[in-house]
């Protein structure tokens, strides 16, 4: 089972680098005007951007707010080497919302899964996520169908 990192400390900075930058862009923003919004000194910003201080918590979900992206998406992404993540979890906050739940979960049973092997482990929580993938196709495919559908939106007459 893999649970190493498996990414270095460089490819952390990198990937984050280039999510950092990715949103800046895309909320068009200058790095003066990012490190206005987050209160920073240019420089102190520019060093965030770079990747140069690190996974930056602090400065993460400040960043996170100001560009409207989540802050746990853009950690996990640096941490996968999965730029795509933060953007994939930008617009529903898919990675806070999963620490949500895990957090709940170890408020209101989290000595349940001491009980349970790691095989056990892998298999709800790769379930779980098979049935993210099937719900998001589900909801493509009825969006699909809305869309083609040349009835939508034709109203019968109702008798006075």
């Amino acid at each position: 089972m893999d649970v190493s990192r498996t990414q270095s400390e460089e490819q952390r900075r990198v990937t984050l680098s280039q999510v950092l930058k990715r949103f800046r862009r895309r909320g068009g923003f200058r790095t003066a005007d990012m490190a206005r919004a987050m209160g920073l000194a240019l420089r102190t910003y520019q060093r965030f951007e770079k990747g140069s201080l690190g996974l930056d918590f602090d400065k993460i979900f400040s960043f996170a707010k100001v560009v409207e992206a989540d802050p746990w998406g853009i950690i996990f992404a640096a941490e996968f080497g999965h730029e795509d993540f933060a953007f994939q979890t930008a617009g529903n906050q898919g990675a806070s919302l999963l620490l949500t739940m895990l957090r709940r979960y170890a408020r209101r049973s989290g000595k349940d899964i001491a009980a349970l092997d790691p095989r056990s482990l892998v298999v709800i929580f790769g379930r779980g996520f098979e049935q993210i993938s099937k719900r998001a196709e589900r909801l493509n495919a009825d969006l699909e169908q809305w869309m083609f559908d040349e009835t939508f939106g034709d109203f019968e007459e109702e008798d006075d």
